[in-house]
């Protein structure tokens, strides 16, 4: 289940479950591709679709200064490199906090994709309009009270993503698959089942 690469000069420990469907797990800044399989999500996609949890250059466990920081495109296309060295076709992604803008970026950049999951993503003011060449399902999650990428950003993507859906876990905060797990699972599961029939 775990396994390493090398991309970039750099050693990425990934975790990987399942067979079937590809579907990519992104952590947030201050967590690990451990996060996923913490809050049971792992687990419970590994037994439809094959399930990779990526330590990102940007976690807790994997920081390193040798991409910009600063530059989301630079990690949107480690990514991509990422997936081609492992010839993983075709993913659809789950990108939490500064992942789903990663994720929003790839996608920007063509990159190829089946779906995509948001997770309280930031950066989205930044990208406004272009937004607007998205063409495939996207679903966004949004924490009632996520004070760190306000739900109100949601309007955002609404007006320019035509093919996306919003939800938002009342009660939650901006890592709201910490603070609501099972009804986090519950929306993931249904949008995969709906969209990867």
């Amino acid at each position: 289940m775990e396994h390493y690469l090398s991309i970039q000069g750099l050693r990425i420990r990934y975790l990987q479950k399942g067979t079937g469907i590809p579907v990519v797990l992104l952590h947030g800044y201050s967590f690990s591709a451990d996060t996923w399989i913490e809050i049971g999500l792992f687990e419970e996609l590994s037994g439809v679709y094959s399930v990779y949890s990526f330590d990102m250059p940007y976690g807790a466990k994997s920081r390193s200064d040798k991409l910009n920081a600063q530059n989301r495109d630079e990690y949107a296309d480690f990514l991509n490199n990422m997936l081609k060295t492992l010839n993983i076709n075709k993913p659809t992604f789950i990108g939490a906090s500064i992942s789903g803008e990663v994720t929003l970026r790839y996608l920007l950049r063509g990159y190829s994709a089946q779906a995509a999951i948001v997770v309280g993503p930031v950066g989205i003011k930044g990208l406004g309009a272009q937004l607007s060449r998205i063409a495939i399902p996207l679903l966004a999650i949004w924490g009632e009270k996520d004070t760190i990428s306000p739900p109100a950003d949601s309007k955002i993507l609404e007006a320019h993503v035509k093919n996306s859906e919003i939800r938002i876990i009342e009660g939650a905060g901006h890592p709201c698959y910490l603070d609501k797990p099972a009804k986090f699972t519950e929306i993931v599961k249904d949008f995969l089942q709906r969209t990867l029939a």
